[in-house]
């Protein structure tokens, strides 16, 4: 593990046998079992602290961040990344500095073009839950109805880009699979670079938790 930078309750650091990935994890949780969530970056951007703010604020309240990219990286990521994520963690899991990770509670997120990408995740079998921050279905656009896992939606209100397209997910779910859907008036841009994430590193938290 090597440590970039910290903030109060959480830091983030890579890892040399996971690479093209970065990790945020909690500072104060070795004596707390871990579940983690993987996050995919707005635009699927390989800059994996572009959203550091936010991702520090959730990874703080107790869970493994794995985002997909590195620090300032400047290439494209694809859902493949979370998929070698899971493969990645569910080996680590309970062993040296993973000893407290919980690789049974697994969900998939991500931001935008990110949020795409979590989407992916939805039919692993590993994957337990899916968070959507203002993103939505791009091509298979009724592929919501086949939703067996849970979805909590996050969105930016009507002027937000992707506002539509996650309505219409949340719709389409299917009745009796549990579904959440929050809008704050902010836009496609969010608060993810806000101090501790803003008002989604808040709404974040609460999900976390």
């Amino acid at each position: 593990m090597l440590p970039l930078f910290s903030i109060s309750n959480s830091f983030l650091f890579l890892d040399s046998s996971l690479s093209g990935h970065t990790l945020y994890m909690p500072s104060n949780a070795t004596n707390t079992k871990l579940p983690v969530m993987l996050w995919g970056n707005g635009g699927c951007s390989a800059d994996a602290i572009g959203q550091a703010p936010f991702l520090q604020q959730l990874a703080s309240y107790g869970v493994l961040i794995i985002a997909s990219g590195t620090p300032k990286g400047t290439s494209q990521t694809t859902s493949k990344l979370m998929t070698q994520s899971i493969d990645w963690i569910t080996q680590q899991a309970g062993k040296g500095s993973y000893a407290n990770v919980d690789a049974s509670r697994i969900v998939a997120a991500g931001w935008s073009c990110g949020g795409v990408e979590a989407y992916d995740m939805i039919w692993d079998s590993r994957v337990s839950g899916i968070g959507i921050w203002s993103s939505g279905l791009l091509t298979n656009q009724t592929a919501a109805k086949e939703f067996r896992k849970p979805v909590f939606f996050f969105l930016g209100g009507s002027n937000d880009i992707a506002y539509v397209n996650g309505e219409r997910d949340y719709t389409n779910m299917p009745a009796g699979v549990p579904k959440w859907k929050g809008n704050l008036l902010v836009g496609h841009g969010g608060s993810y670079t806000q101090v501790n994430g803003g008002k989604f590193g808040i709404i974040g938290a609460k999900w976390v938790k």
